[in-house]
């Protein structure tokens, strides 16, 4: 097996959430371990955004549509169903009750969503793929809303959420036994995430051929994040496939505000920070044969025979 049969989108999800974490990011970018980015418009310091692109054209950038921090680009009175008294979004929990009950206005979601790709379009950003802060694309409606978008604004690739476990020497069945004991609730929503994966591929988006993570380690792994991402270049499969990772620099403290934003992530944020930025990351890649690349020019998997935009409506 070459190392072009197994490839590893590094995507840092948050640009724009804090100060912390863009220099945590930035960093990753520098140091060759971030492959692609992930930018909450509503939320980011354009011009911070403009240094990163233009000093790695070579990182890819894409939109993390967020429905569920801060406030939108929109006028609140016009995306009312989004937003409490006060003009900034919903909490994730409010939001995913409201779309269950389909109480979300699905106009509004699409005001919204279109004004954070325009702009980011708009600061001369490349938009080349699609995602979403807390997976709100997932949630009923929305991911009708976000195929159209990806439509409109000519933005055909996205986060595919087919999950994949992975082990240093492959899964067997005794690990996927395993792992479902000890996780029985992913067996759902993993279900689930399959599902939609193959509605927005059929809808005509693309994306990588799935996902990996920490948490789909067929095994735990102790040590850390840096030991969790060199098992999981071990085991990974032949394609792509993408790694999603949230670093945050914490050298300079945090800012008012930040630990609200962060949350219970703080410790988990610095720690992949540290690691990306060690040469040990690379090394770990590199070892297992595995190559670094990002969602521009990357092989995904293909449109079904017959996609159409209406039918994921």
């Amino acid at each position: 097996m070459t190392t072009s049969d197994r490839r590893l989108i590094v995507n840092a999800d948050d640009f724009g959430l804090a100060p912390s974490v863009d220099r945590g990011i930035a960093d990753a970018v520098a140091a060759g371990s971030v492959t692609s980015m992930s930018v909450m418009a509503n939320l980011v310091d354009v011009d911070a955004l403009a240094r990163v692109a233009a000093a790695h054209p070579r990182v890819s950038v894409g939109a993390h549509l967020n429905l569920t921090t801060g406030r939108p680009l929109s006028p609140p009175e016009e995306v009312r169903s989004l937003v409490d008294g006060d003009g900034r979004f919903f909490p994730l929990d409010v939001v995913t009750r409201k779309a269950f009950r389909r109480r979300l206005n699905l106009a509004e979601a699409a005001r919204e969503l279109n004004a954070q790709v325009s702009l980011l379009s708009a600061a001369g950003v490349a938009v080349d793929h699609l995602d979403s802060h807390e997976h709100v694309h997932l949630l009923p409606g929305l991911t009708g809303v976000v195929v159209r978008l990806g439509w409109h604004a000519g933005v055909r690739r996205i986060r595919s959420h087919r999950t994949r476990l992975v082990r240093p020497g492959g899964v067997r069945v005794a690990d996927v036994v395993g792992y479902y004991r000890r996780h029985p609730r992913r067996i759902v929503t993993h279900l689930a995430k399959r599902v939609i994966a193959r509605r927005l591929a059929h809808a005509g988006l693309r994306g990588p051929d799935g996902m990996v993570a920490s948490s789909l380690l067929a095994r735990p792994v102790a040590g850390g994040p840096l030991a969790e991402w060199r098992a999981i270049a071990e085991g990974l499969p032949a394609g792509t496939w993408e790694l999603v990772v949230h670093p945050a620099d914490l050298r300079a403290g945090l800012a008012d505000g930040e630990q609200a934003l962060l949350g219970d992530l703080v410790e988990r944020r610095d720690a992949e920070h540290r690691a990306l930025a060690s040469p040990a990351f690379h090394a770990a890649v590199e070892a297992a044969g595995v190559t670094l690349v990002s969602f521009v020019g990357t092989p995904v998997r293909r449109p079904e025979e017959g996609a159409h935009v209406a039918r994921s409506a």
